[in-house]
């Protein structure tokens, strides 16, 4: 498909920006309780938007709006919460690729939604990524070679949830693109952050022991980075949206996360990576080509 370039550009931007927001969650996993770290980033992209908001002088919402905005809203919640899991029990290798399986799900659900149906290149591509993220995924050990992909796959529990959480944004981000046809970008933006906001303080008041933020202020510097990405990552989501099909972003998006986390596990995490995994990676790499052609 012919992708002009400032919207290719759109959805590099918001793919190297979650990038960029997965690695500092990794961090801030093991070191922060993941309620109240995720109720501080969605509180603290608040300012954010309402300031692009007000910029903006864009109007509120239609009536339109409620129904896919709320959906997205609690989806975003139950998927981040999942997501801090998920990095926190297994390697971000093992764990952030398998988001690429978002494509098929986001490209199956748009085509009831949003009426976007890919051609035959575009589902052979989206099936190379989702090839790809699986191999990545197989149990490398010699002992396991005989058993079927679907129980290798289980052998590594951060991954199986990271499935889950594939599942859960696949449907949240065709929720997405129907909301902001029925208000800003900013206006979207500033109700997910309030409403993620919003259920996670019915959370923390139900589980109190979830609610200590002494972690936060001792790791504020990391949080406000994470913050300051995940602003402009999820800005550059919703613009994108509005320009191409949602399963063009979504498999872009998931090829280069896919590759930023071999490489910031290698870096940061002393995570080894192997033959396998770099073939796998390159597969998903071919897989955006189709797409894009």
């Amino acid at each position: 498909m012919s992708v002009p370039l400032i919207s290719l550009a759109l959805v590099l931007g918001c793919a190297i920006g979650f990038a960029g927001a997965d690695l500092l969650r990794k961090a801030l996993s093991h070191r922060i309780r993941p309620v109240p770290l995720l109720f501080v980033l969605a509180a603290g992209m608040i300012p954010a938007f309402i300031g692009w908001w007000i910029w903006a002088d864009a109007a509120v919402p239609s009536a339109g709006y409620w129904v896919p905005g709320l959906g997205s809203v609690l989806l975003n919640v139950v998927a981040n919460l999942i997501f801090l899991e998920a990095v926190r029990i297994s390697p971000l290798s093992l764990t952030i690729p398998m988001l690429s399986l978002t494509p098929v799900f986001t490209s199956l659900l748009a085509i009831p939604l949003l009426g976007e149906r890919p051609g035959r290149l575009e589902w052979l591509g989206i099936a190379a990524v989702v090839l790809g993220a699986s191999w990545l995924n197989v149990d490398r050990q010699r002992e396991s070679s005989e058993l079927p992909i679907w129980r290798r796959l289980g052998k590594e529990r951060g991954s199986l949830l990271m499935v889950l959480v594939a599942a859960l944004w696949s449907l949240a981000l065709p929720l997405d693109k129907l909301a902001v046809a029925s208000a800003s970008v900013p206006a979207h933006g500033t109700m997910l952050s309030a409403g993620v906001a919003l259920v996670l303080v019915l959370v923390l008041l139900v589980r109190p022991g979830e609610s200590s933020f002494s972690e936060v202020r001792r790791w504020s510097g990391l949080v406000t980075a994470l913050v300051t990405v995940s602003v402009l990552a999820l800005g550059l989501q919703l613009v994108a949206i509005t320009r191409v099909w949602v399963g063009l972003v979504e498999t872009l998006k998931r090829a280069v996360g896919s590759l930023l986390a071999l490489v910031s596990g290698w870096l940061f995490f002393g995570e080894q990576i192997d033959l396998q995994q770099v073939l796998a990676v390159l597969l998903m790499g071919a897989g955006v080509g189709l797409v894009l052609l």
